[in-house]
């Protein structure tokens, strides 16, 4: 059976009610974070640029964090950038990439279009995360390894879906959406740290819904261009023979959308483990009496891929810094608090106590280690200390999740809507059923 016909089959006729009760959860998490990161990422100058060459396509469709109404194609754009500008929202291993911000913003704006419910936006959301998620598993991390951003590679399949789902698409229209959607999938690893890689979430989540609209319109394609000849895996993975339908069946009926992996610090989340390791080491330096600027030396031990995606040695800007393990495990130790969004500008870099520790850390690669998987040394006065930490296991209790997760709205949203409004939009982001347009969220 093709890939297609596997998915839509599974997918295509699923309702909010079909959902189980913790996937519903775990879904309105992801709106909830998607929504504040991006209202403060709405005033980075990426989404200022992107407003303004964007911003005059008026349309029904709101942009986050202004008053802006631009077209459907206008607003999945600019409000997928917005979503990844501060590279802060959730991900996801299995997809391996960020699962929210290609989706949701495509979905948003095609519900509004639509004057969609809530309830039609969070099945066709749980469709868009779980397409991708399972793309992302039968590809493998080849692609990554190659250099495609697979927020953006895989993302866009996700967009498409969940906008088939919400047009009432049927298995050939669908097709016809993925193979759209393959061909326009894009995005390169050599532009992380800098603005365009949050463009690539936004390209994805426009992408996306323009190949389900087209898709709908009758326009055709090769609805095998994930595994078929010379398509996605053969061009951008390890080839047909190496598709791990193993993997894809391994995961049954279960909701992937359980294993979004969230960030509380406002870095690559591939600097996470390393960040929380450098945490847990404060208190034994405090209880020796010494200071993060009197470590002698310090090593970060990581697979080795990471230094393709957060292996910046030396970063000059605010941007790279949270591409750079070395950077981002010097901030820790210091206690600055890497959950601000604030602490990574350029200014930040320009501390000659940062600069000094920076330059004491050696990062070392071990292929034994997970992705999410790192080990922090510190030698003083002679002495070892060492912290490893895995940031790649999902949360099993959710309620204690939503609780970060409300915090870290508050903190994102409240400048930019105030207090109040953040928390009323906390509260219809956890509720999407009972939201009767979806003009009342966005």
């Amino acid at each position: 059976m093709r890939l297609v016909d596997q998915l839509w089959s599974r997918y295509g006729a699923l309702r909010s009610a079909d959902i189980p009760d913790d996937a519903k959860t775990v879904a309105g998490q992801c709106v909830l974070d998607w929504l504040g990161c991006a209202l403060a990422g709405s005033r980075e100058p990426l989404s200022e640029i992107l407003r303004s060459e964007l911003g005059s396509q008026a349309g029904p469709c709101s942009v986050v964090g202004t008053d802006l109404e631009c077209s459907p194609l206008a607003a999945a754009l600019l409000n997928g950038a917005a979503g990844h500008a501060l590279d802060f929202d959730d991900t996801h291993s299995l997809m391996g990439g960020h699962p929210t911000v290609p989706v949701l913003p495509a979905a948003l704006a095609q519900a509004q279009a639509q004057g969609a419910t809530g309830s039609e936006l969070l099945a066709a959301f749980v469709v868009g995360i779980e397409v991708e998620s399972r793309i992302g598993a039968l590809v493998g991390p080849a692609p990554y390894s190659k250099g495609w951003h697979s927020t953006a590679t895989v993302g866009v399949h996700g967009a498409a879906a969940a906008v088939c789902h919400l047009m009432g698409a049927d298995t050939e229209r669908f097709g016809h959406a993925v193979g759209l959607a393959g061909s326009q999938a894009s995005g390169l690893k050599a532009n992380f740290g800098t603005m365009t890689k949050p463009f690539h979430a936004g390209h994805a989540a426009e992408r996306g819904l323009l190949s389900a609209r087209l898709a709908m319109r009758g326009m055709t394609s090769n609805p095998e261009v994930i595994e078929g000849p010379q398509g996605y895996a053969d061009a951008a993975a390890s080839g047909r023979d190496a598709l791990r339908w193993d993997r894809l069946e391994e995961q049954g009926d279960r909701f992937m959308i359980l294993d979004t992996l969230f960030k509380y610090h406002a870095a690559c989340y591939l600097t996470h483990s390393a960040i929380e390791s450098a945490w847990a080491l404060r208190p034994e330096l405090a209880r020796r009496g010494v200071e993060a600027p009197q470590v002698q030396r310090a090593a970060v031990h990581v697979h080795p891929g990471l230094l393709d995606v957060c292996g910046i040695a030396s970063p000059a800007t605010g941007l790279e810094a949270k591409f750079s393990l070395r950077a981002t495990t010097a901030l820790a130790l210091l206690g600055s608090d890497t959950s601000d969004i604030a602490t990574f500008v350029d200014s930040t870099l320009d501390s000659d106590e940062l600069q000094r520790l920076i330059e004491r850390i050696e990062v070392r690669v071990d292929e034994r280690f997970q992705h999410t998987r790192a080990k922090v040394e510190l030698t003083v006065d002679g002495a070892t200390l060492a912290h490893e930490h895995d940031s790649g296991i999902p949360a099993t209790d959710l309620e204690a999740q939503g609780s970060k997760l409300a915090a870290k709205m508050t903190g994102l949203a409240s400048p930019i809507v105030g207090a109040e409004n953040a928390e009323r939009l906390s509260a219809r982001a956890l509720d999407l059923e009972s939201v009767a347009h979806v003009a009342e969220v966005i």
